[in-house]
């Protein structure tokens, strides 16, 4: 009969299909997921509900081995306190690269601070010379008053003008004296950190 021989070519087809279908079921439910419900218990399932999702899983083969730890959402304060914690992880490696001991802060700070000092004291002697300027002009102007004159505009304002250098070399210099305590603060945390790191070892 005809009919035969197409059921010759239907049988194999659908067993090719059925196989398939098998397959398909098995991908599905490769991996299990382990979470914690709202009661505390521990909760073995093919899927995670959405509630649960924050509070991380974990994905495991059906033989029980952990393929994935997701690890739960962190909350803001979590949060910062991680990219705290990452922060110094990354300065710390930063500060042990940079130096072999603490004698080598000690080294790195003094030359940091002898460079201040040396521009300190080139502003002091400045000021120094300037008011030594401003002295004698202002004796030259008191000369002039005393002898019944009036004094001339382009002294005063040689006066006014040294002045007006004293006082931004006096800013400049207090400014410098913070940095050189900025300096100090620093590599006094500086050597107190890496001394610690260093009791770790």
């Amino acid at each position: 009969m005809p009919i035969a021989p197409i059921a010759r070519l239907l049988v194999p087809g659908l067993l090719l299909l059925s196989i398939l279908a098998n397959a398909a079921g098995g991908a599905r439910g490769q991996v299990l997921y382990r979470y914690t419900d709202n009661q505390g218990i521990l909760v073995l399932n093919e899927s995670v509900p959405p509630e649960y999702v924050a509070g991380g899983y974990e994905i495991l083969s059906h033989s029980g081995r952990v393929l994935e730890v997701v690890p739960p959402q962190l909350s803001p304060e979590e949060y910062e306190v991680q990219r705290q914690q990452e922060v110094q992880k990354e300065a710390d490696r930063k500060l042990l690269k940079r130096y072999n001991s603490v004698a080598d802060i000690e080294s790195a700070r003094k030359r940091k601070l002898a460079i201040v000092e040396q521009d300190m004291a080139i502003m002091r002697s400045n000021i120094n010379s300037l008011g030594l300027q401003i002295a004698q002009e202002e004796a030259s102007a008191a000369r002039t008053q005393r002898g019944g004159r009036e004094v001339a505009p382009e002294l005063l304002q040689r006066i006014a003008d040294l002045q007006k250098e004293v006082s931004v070399l006096r800013e400049r210099l207090s400014r410098r004296a913070d940095e050189a305590v900025s300096i100090n603060d620093e590599f006094d945390k500086a050597a107190a950190r890496y001394a610690e790191l260093m009791a770790k070892h």
